[in-house]
């Protein structure tokens, strides 16, 4: 299977959880949405912002398993 389909079924993955953690109101969504009303004033919050700061660290090391294996496999 090619790196790229692998990866790229991952990163599909982690955003389709990160959606379902927002959109069913699990805990960490829930103080992330606190975070966001507390810092804007007016007790509003966006979705979408609290999806990106919950897929953006797995998909920071997703990237960085992604280049190492490049790396290796263009040493071989």
């Amino acid at each position: 299977m090619n790196l790229n389909k692998i990866v790229g079924t991952a990163a599909i993955i982690v955003l389709s959880i990160a959606v379902w953690i927002t959109l069913s109101g699990q805990p960490i969504a829930q103080k992330i949405n606190a975070w966001q009303e507390n810092m804007m004033g007016d007790n509003t919050y966006f979705p979408t912002l609290t999806i990106f700061l919950l897929s953006l660290p797995p998909l920071l090391v997703l990237l960085s398993v992604k280049v190492y294996l490049l790396k290796k496999i263009k040493k071989d």
